[in-house]
């Protein structure tokens, strides 16, 4: 058997949070123009809706679906993965890995170095000079590779610290948008759900991918653009 065959997406939002399309243009794309993918996870900010909708329909698709979310903590942002339970936002990094696990989820720290966001500005020199905070607070994994940042080092600085704290390296894409899914990837061995699950807790991971294509990241900005315009409910019912 080969090593790594597998090919997993863990990270990508719909438009339950910012995404640009809902979870069934979603999973339908992935289906028709991403065969590679043999697991992936719906992970909107701070809310299951989706993705446990798309877990629940994964019967319709030929590709694992796990059930996850990206929790906002004050040690940034955490995906859990395996959980169908919503997680509270704005914990410390030690209670949200907990409250992950105590779901039955994995938890993972998304886009350690992306300076771009100020709650990892905060964060990531602590995590740089301490990575044994990281293991202190149960952590199972780094994503090493975010397709969607551009933060110059964000890569090689992520790597470095999953090395240094020992934890499982993933690689996802953030995807937004259609064409950016699959731009991150996390190779394993085995090609099921429970596969990539057993290699994230062995540290048996590898990451791999590219950046979103330019179109990608227009088409993420004039997204958030509209979102901000849009009127708030308070002012759509006054």
């Amino acid at each position: 058997m080969t090593p790594f065959q597998g090919c997993a997406d863990l990270h990508m939002h719909t438009s339950a949070s910012d995404g640009r399309y809902q979870v069934t243009e979603v999973l339908r794309y992935i289906a028709t123009y991403r065969p590679y993918l043999n697991v992936i996870a719906i992970t909107d900010h701070d809310t299951l809706d989706a993705s446990l909708w798309a877990y629940e329909q994964q019967h319709r698709f030929p590709f694992d679906i796990v059930p996850g979310v990206e929790v906002s903590s004050l040690g940034g942002h955490i995906l859990g993965l395996w959980v169908t339970t919503p997680i509270a936002k704005r914990m410390s990094l030690e209670d949200t890995v907990a409250a992950i696990h105590e779901a039955g989820g994995i938890a993972i720290l998304a886009h350690p170095f992306d300076m771009m966001m100020d709650d990892v500005r905060l964060n990531a020199k602590r995590y740089l000079s301490s990575p044994q905070v990281l293991l202190q607070a149960g952590l199972d994994g780094v994503e090493v590779h975010n397709a969607g940042i551009i933060t110059p080092m964000s890569t090689v600085l992520a790597r470095h610290l999953a090395r240094r704290a020992g934890l499982a390296a993933l690689g996802n894409s953030d995807a937004h948008t259609l064409g950016a899914i699959g731009t991150g990837r996390t190779r394993f061995t085995g090609k099921s759900a429970a596969d990539l699950r057993q290699a994230i807790l062995l540290r048996d991971t590898r990451a791999e991918g590219s950046a979103w294509n330019i179109s990608d990241y227009i088409e993420y900005l004039q997204t958030e653009r509209r979102s901000r315009q849009r009127p708030s409910l308070a002012n759509i019912t006054s």
